[in-house]
């Protein structure tokens, strides 16, 4: 019974992901594997291979070894790096001090001479423009490309066994004895350290991804930490000491390594499985770029290979699985139907999402519907993807050579680049996708983000400038065009809403946000706040009433979720929260609000009414209030403010209804919205003078409403009256010059003043009576 199956077996989502590891019977190595790497030939990958042998092996990706690389190695290697974005060029660090530029033929280009001591760390940075080496003699050094010196960066006192670059390749992480330290490559920059593990810290990856660090150390454990030293994560101790580890490139998972273990993890920390090959240590673990295989090397001179299989993904009520030789198998709990899709390629990657499942290989994409398993749409690819993003209505598909959109009947909508981007910094927190524009978090400045146009890939406005760094952003899924919002969540855990065609309009929702998303086909968003689930039901009150928003919100006690829980889904009246441990947690949500916002897509405004007098809930009335001010619906705004209580703007929306024309009463709600400049320009494109003059006054804007009216030659002993009512309230003297000037020059006469103001309504009711008239 598939029914039984999800509700007994799903605890974790790929619970059931497993490794497959694969050795040769015979080890090319006759001693042990310090160092692997995986490179990108074309298409294809290929691995290299380097042991206390002084051998250098070169394996495809199947794990079948292609020969030896005529190295000629006269010292140990110690550790290995390819370059990320170069013209497939390693480098090998060796015990002799050195280390040595070599290309994929295996020529030796150079030899430095870097460290007195072995060189025990290497590393690239990520954008290929530089090299960072640690040493046996405690110093942490930079060089070029081509291997000449630029600085170095620190002397400790003992030697350090790890290195790494920050994401924006503007920090080195490195770690001495049982702390690790974090440096700008900048001069006189603040060094951040912390204690991090009991013994000396052995291992450290920083994800280009997620942005987050991994440690690994004598004590036997494995930890994570966020990018300012914050433990996120702390492993229960393992037998051995953690001889090696490494971020997946996805960010999704991480692989560790220790005497006769091999361990993959979820990002958060919690293991998928463990595997115990009879290898000795693993020393040194190099990731495949597409996510789906590793390598180890191993005490034995051994060269595993170690595949990912039975990967799992779910949406809703459907569940695919990767199985061994590519076999994908399909689920549908609700039908209780299995189909099985086979797929001639490796699989890269899957995505499933809105009844669509997209398979990823090396050179293509199939696109399968729900509805149809058998005929997929096939694409064929220039690159490999490195993360797919799904929408309603199309996907993001990217690459080496950018975001390309694509419709689900596999038709390509446009290529979005633009100078600086590096799509390998992309993830599904800094890049969103909706019916009309794409967002993104600049991967140059993660304080600015990025709006497209789906179908011409062009910008759509300006750049949208935060004050702090933009940790995740996520593009509303209901509407189009102006209507567009950006939920932006920071690194203050500050969450803020901002519409993508408006960004001077920012709000603020929430504070000490963990993590938050849209619901699927509607604007109701939520958010978990210090154990808390915190739900909007309409966010955008903000940007007609910020007053309603607390309102609007409910809130539901969620403590089993625990610390560092993350919403992975929210459909329907249903919210998945998966939890440290790997756990979901369905939590369940009103109903009501997506009835309301049929009714509120349909202008059913009647029915909305009657919906929220059942419910009589008066957080889907002052949603309702905020849903009839955006449509200009003024009687079912009276009605809902009316709910609940707020009988100050009651009296003020009955005033607006009592206007006798569309020009008055769209400036007098968008005052009532608290953007008076938009008031005022409503006002003064329709030509009506005295309303605008008026405005000024009743916003004590005293000097514009006297510049507006001497410009216009009207008026101008109206304002000087109503300023001279306003001092003698206030038992104040005029002091404003120009005041002065012309109350000298103008005779202010009530009785006139009154008058041409009922002259000016008479004319706006006459021409408001003409208009509907005809």
């Amino acid at each position: 019974d598939l029914r039984r199956h999800r509700a007994q077996g799903r605890g974790r989502p790929g619970e059931k992901m497993r490794l497959k590891l694969s050795h040769e019977e015979t080890p090319k190595h006759t001693s042990l594997v310090t160092a692997v790497g995986f490179y990108k030939t074309g298409k294809q990958y290929e691995l290299v291979s380097c042991g206390d042998d002084q051998a250098v092996w070169k394996w495809s990706v199947e794990g079948i070894p292609m020969g030896k690389l005529p190295c000629n190695l006269d010292a140990y290697c110690t550790t290995m790096a390819w370059m990320p974005r170069g013209d497939n060029t390693f480098a090998l660090g060796c015990t002799d001090g050195t280390f040595r530029l070599m290309n994929q033929m295996g020529r030796e280009e150079r030899r430095v001479e870097a460290h007195k001591g072995a060189v025990i760390a290497l590393k690239w940075s990520y954008d290929g423009s530089a090299i960072a080496t640690a040493g046996e003699d405690g110093s942490v050094k930079v060089w070029s490309r081509s291997g000449m010196l630029r600085s170095t960066l620190t002397q400790m006192p003992r030697a350090i066994y790890a290195v790494c670059w920050s994401p924006d390749c503007e920090h080195i992480l490195f770690s001495c004895e049982s702390k690790i330290h974090l440096k700008s490559i900048q001069a006189g920059q603040k060094q951040t350290e912390w204690k991090a593990h009991d013994g000396l810290v052995m291992q450290l990856d920083w994800s280009l991804v997620n942005n987050t660090i991994l440690s690994g150390g004598e004590d036997c454990k494995y930890k994570i930490w966020d990018a300012y030293g914050r433990p996120l994560f702390c492993s229960a101790p393992l037998d051995h000491v953690v001889t090696s580890l490494a971020w997946s490139p996805t960010g999704q998972h991480f692989a560790v390594g220790s005497f006769n273990v091999v361990k993959l993890c979820d990002k958060t920390g919690w293991s998928y499985c463990r595997e115990t090959p009879d290898t000795g240590s693993v020393f040194s673990i190099s990731w495949c770029s597409d996510g789906t295989q590793f390598a180890c090397g191993c005490g034995n001179g051994t060269v595993a290979f170690v595949s990912l299989v039975d990967r799992m993904i779910s949406w809703q009520n459907m569940d695919v699985t990767l199985g061994e030789d590519n076999i994908i198998t399909v689920v549908d709990i609700m039908n209780e139907t299995k189909d099985q899709l086979d797929s001639k390629d490796r699989v890269t990657d899957m995505s499933l999402a809105y009844g669509v499942l997209i398979v990823a290989t090396t050179s293509q994409i199939s696109i399968y519907q729900s509805t149809n398993w058998n005929t997929p749409h096939v694409e064929d690819l220039k690159e490999p993807p490195t993360l797919i993003v799904q929408c309603p209505h199309h996907f993001a598909l990217v690459d080496a050579n950018g975001i390309q959109m694509i419709s689900y009947e596999g038709r390509p909508l446009t290529t979005i680049k633009f100078q600086g981007l590096r799509a390998d910094f992309l993830n599904h927190s800094t890049l969103s996708v909706c019916r009309d524009a794409v967002c993104m978090v600049d991967p140059a400045n993660p304080k600015q983000i990025r709006v497209f146009d789906c179908f011409t890939g062009r910008p759509v406005g300006n750049p949208i400038q935060h004050r702090l760094d933009v940790t995740k952003i996520s593009l509303n899924q209901q509407g189009s065009g102006a209507d567009r919002t950006i939920a932006i969540l920071d690194k203050n855990q500050d969450l803020y809403i901002t519409k993508a065609l408006h960004s001077d309009r920012t709000e603020k929702l929430g504070a000490m946000v963990d993590t938050f998303m849209w619901n699927d086909n509607m604007d109701m968003l939520i958010a978990l706040v210090d154990k808390r689930l915190q739900i909007f039901l309409y966010p955008s009150v903000v940007f007609v009433d910020k007053d309603l928003l607390p309102k609007t919100q409910l809130t539901k006690n969620c403590t089993d979720a625990g610390k560092f829980a993350q919403i992975v889904a929210f459909y329907g009246a249903r919210c998945v929260i998966r939890k440290a441990d790997g756990s979901d947690l369905v939590m369940v949500t009103t109903p009501y609000p997506q009835l309301l916002y049929k009714h509120f897509e349909k202008g059913e405004w009647e029915q909305a009414v009657r919906l929220c007098r059942y419910v009589k809930s008066p957080e889907l009335w002052a949603s309702l209030a905020g849903m009839a001010i955006h449509s200009r619906s003024l009687n079912t705004v009276e009605i809902a403010l009316a709910a609940i209580e707020e009988v100050d703007k009651v009296q003020f929306v009955a005033h607006i209804n009592k206007l006798p024309d569309d020009v008055l009463r769209s400036a007098e709600l968008a005052l009532f919205c608290k953007r008076p400049d938009e008031a005022l320009n409503i006002l003064l494109t329709h030509k009506r003078i005295y309303r605008a003059i008026k405005m000024h006054v009743r916003l004590h804007q005293w000097k514009e409403a006297l510049d507006l009216a001497i410009k216009h030659k009207t008026h101008v002993d109206t304002v000087l009256a109503y300023r001279q009512q306003h001092l003698r309230q206030m038992n104040h003297v005029e002091t404003n010059e120009l005041f002065k000037q012309y109350a000298a020059e103008v005779e202010v006469d009530w009785e006139t003043v009154k008058q041409k103001i009922a002259m000016e309504k008479q004319t706006e009711l006459a021409n408001a009576q003409g208009a509907a008239g005809m």
